[in-house]
């Protein structure tokens, strides 16, 4: 053997072990379409023996189309043009004995000896199914980004709205009570007014008394602070703000809220009964929230009393044994009335928006609704024990982490 003919064997040789190692299914194809050669990555992929494949056309494992091809014997010609049609195209589908057709790029070269002659053809096929699942993959992660992206944006949205809807039930509560807050302020500037008048006239009839123009001065000075305070608490509760939490003392939340509707308890000729456990921890609470709340439940307490009656606010640490908020311990805040009371059929729509028990104009059903759905999102709870004819308790319930300071069972009537 000449060194020339050595060195084409060992060509060769290696030749064919690179193509035996190669991962890509290799397949050599005579140009009357009957396969040669195929490598173990072909023979892996369609899980088949060379007896299988060897001298069969290529069609009967190879084919443009997801459709099975009719098989043919080793000595049927396969048509010029399918041939034509899968050494032309970029994928296919390898054809396996059991299974789904399997999706595969394909890559093809001529193969000519010396004088330019035809004698075959090499194709290339690569599994397109890792691939294809990648891409598949990448698209679910793409359209769970988008999800998440719509989801957050539906949240931010709802988020606005539950906003802008306490603020609305506040700015219609306090039309609610615009009047008697007239009432409560009007009364104490007509009498400042009294006294202002008093003293000029005094003043002009050189009549002046100095003892009772100080006592005038200090009464008015006494009316016009308390009349700053209710306006204060006013504008406190109709402003609008973004939640925030931060630490928070329930005795000054309900001192403050009651303030607001002092009067009109006072109007209706309501006793008010109040025990606030002084040694109530802290809580971490969005302020202006929790005054909404016990805002909506106290007056819905005080209309369920047009006549009179007995209004009990009473707020105590207890332990959580039902798991109604996310702590062990807990502050229940009860307001009582002896009003009219819940028919049992509408207790469980008493949160439900827009449902009212009230007469039309005095109210649209949104309190409640409001008042619950801040609570809930405080991580607590609201209980309701109704009777008709015998009064209403709401109790609510907000966790707290820290022990209560001192004991106190001393109440107080106002």
């Amino acid at each position: 053997m000449s060194d020339l003919e050595h060195s084409d064997a060992l060509l060769d040789k290696t030749c064919t072990q690179m193509i035996s190692a190669m991962t890509d299914a290799v397949i050599l194809v005579h140009p009357d379409g009957m396969v040669t050669k195929v490598n173990q990555a072909t023979l892996s992929l369609l899980d088949c023996n060379e007896e299988e494949i060897l001298y069969y056309p290529v069609q009967n494992i190879l084919s443009i189309s997801q459709d099975k091809q009719p098989k043919l014997s080793p000595d049927e010609v396969m048509d010029k043009q399918q041939l034509d049609n899968i050494l032309s195209n970029i994928e296919g589908f390898m054809c396996c004995k059991e299974g789904k057709p399997i999706p595969v790029s394909l890559r093809s070269s001529s193969l000519k000896d010396d004088s330019g002659d035809l004698y075959g053809f090499v194709l290339v096929a690569r599994d397109l199914r890792p691939t294809k699942k990648l891409i598949a993959e990448a698209a679910r992660a793409e359209a769970e980004r988008r999800k998440r992206e719509e989801l957050q944006q539906a949240y931010n949205e709802l988020k606005q709205l539950q906003e802008q809807l306490i603020q609305s039930e506040k700015m219609a509560s306090l039309g609610q009570i615009a009047a008697g807050v007239a009432h409560e302020i009007n009364n104490p500037i007509s009498g400042i007014m009294v006294y202002l008048h008093t003293l000029a006239t005094d003043l002009e009839n050189d009549r002046f008394d100095r003892k009772q123009a100080l006592t005038f001065l200090t009464d008015s000075k006494h009316e016009l602070t308390r009349c700053s305070k209710i306006i204060k608490s006013l504008l406190d509760f109709s402003r609008q703000s973004h939640p925030m939490l931060a630490p928070v003392d329930l005795g000054n939340i309900l001192d403050e809220t009651f303030s607001i509707l002092g009067h009109k308890a006072k109007l209706q000729d309501i006793e008010v009964v109040q025990h606030i456990d002084p040694g109530l921890p802290q809580i971490q609470a969005d302020m202006d929230q929790l005054k909404q709340v016990f805002f909506n439940l106290i007056l819905n307490a005080i209309q369920a009393m047009p006549k009179g009656g007995r209004l009990t606010i009473h707020a105590v640490q207890v332990d959580d044994k039902e798991g109604l908020t996310k702590n062990p311990k807990a502050v229940r805040i009860d307001v009582e009335d002896t009003g009219c009371g819940v028919a049992e059929e509408n207790i469980g729509k008493l949160f439900t928006p827009f449902f009212t028990t009230k007469e039309k104009g005095e109210g649209v059903g949104l309190g409640l609704a409001v008042a619950y759905g801040i609570v809930r999102r405080h991580g607590g709870d609201i209980r309701v024990m109704s009777s008709k004819g015998k009064g209403t308790t709401f109790s609510v319930f907000l966790g707290c982490e820290g022990e209560r300071e001192e004991e106190d069972d001393s109440g107080d009537t106002q």
